[in-house]
């Protein structure tokens, strides 16, 4: 949706800023409002509004608060880049605001880009929760064998002792065949005689240490 006052549209200055007022709107599409405002009158400053439904405004609308402020006080910034907005209805809004300035350097006009972030703040809030893990929980793994499982595993277990096999005391032995049991890892076929040569024992070393656990 775009509104043009023609007559003031037409005015040297501002006529060059109007391809490129709707060149934006149209590239970042029906969020993104454009507004060209002519400050010479700030009661109906708005000369052309593209997507002018992310405000309510219209053609003939007054300069912003923020606009008679910048005029009032006379700031020499060419950009206001990025500032935050709301809208009436208290939608959230980015804002940039380009300066105008005549051939004696005065402020006339400016270009004003909204994007409305409503819709964006709610996307992300969705990505984040779905993105969102509990970092305590165990990390899974997606083995392309067995024996990549049981390798993941074991190195896992490892990682709890915090210590090299060959470096373990005999409770901290005890301890890895425990965290192996918990995770499952013996449910596999062929394990308990894969652990029992890692830790140099016989399988029925490895059975009674589950025992005492158990």
């Amino acid at each position: 949706m775009s509104q043009i006052d023609i007559d003031k549209a037409n005015h040297p200055i501002f006529k060059n800023y109007l391809p490129i007022a709707e060149g934006i709107a149209k590239t970042f599409g029906s969020h993104c409002e454009v507004v060209l405002h002519d400050l010479t009158d700030v009661s109906s400053s708005i000369v052309a509004i593209f997507n002018g439904h992310v405000t309510g405004r219209e053609v003939g609308s007054p300069m912003t608060d923020l606009g008679l402020s910048i005029l009032k006080k006379g700031r020499g910034e060419n950009l206001l880049l990025n500032y935050p907005n709301k809208s009436m209805k208290g939608k959230k809004i980015k804002s940039t605001s380009i300066m105008i300035r005549d051939d004696k350097g005065e402020i006339v006009g400016c270009l004003c880009i909204n994007i409305d972030l409503t819709l964006l703040s709610m996307a992300s809030t969705l990505l984040d929760e779905m993105i969102n893990v509990n970092e305590e929980k165990e990390e899974e793994s997606f083995p392309q064998s067995v024996t990549d499982l049981e390798k993941r595993m074991i190195d896992r277990a490892i990682e709890k002792i915090g210590k090299p096999i060959g470096l373990m005391e005999k409770n901290e032995r005890m301890e890895f065949i425990r965290l192996l049991d918990e995770m499952g890892l013996f449910l596999i076929k062929g394990t308990v005689h894969n652990v029992a040569q890692l830790l140099d024992v016989s399988k029925f070393t490895i059975y009674n240490y589950l025992e005492k656990k158990s």
